[in-house]
């Protein structure tokens, strides 16, 4: 379980491993506050071993987007049971999803 990120001058990837939930919050914010809002650089959050999403875990994904406002955010290898509840909330509007 946890949260980990690879950066390098292009790419921020935040990779999500078990529960994604408000326990994750302060580990979540910490792989994306350091980084400039205005830089260019394509972000994306895997959840490819995402077990579960509460809402907390929307509302860290909207103030990931609202931190980065210059590009669009990808979510990607998203389950089943994700991308339903993606799909009940909209965010397929805001995010790029896959």
């Amino acid at each position: 379980m946890g949260i980990t990120k690879k950066i390098d001058n292009k790419a921020l990837v935040i990779a999500i491993n078990g529960r994604f939930s408000f326990d994750q919050h302060n580990a979540f914010r910490a792989t994306y506050k350091d980084i400039n809002r205005d830089t260019n650089i394509n972000v994306t959050v895997d959840l490819q071993h995402a077990d579960y999403m509460d809402s907390a875990a929307l509302g860290m994904l909207l103030l990931l987007d609202e931190h980065f406002t210059k590009q669009r955010i990808n979510i990607s290898n998203c389950s089943a049971y994700i991308r339903e509840v993606f799909s009940i909330v909209n965010f397929e509007k805001k995010f790029n999803i896959s």
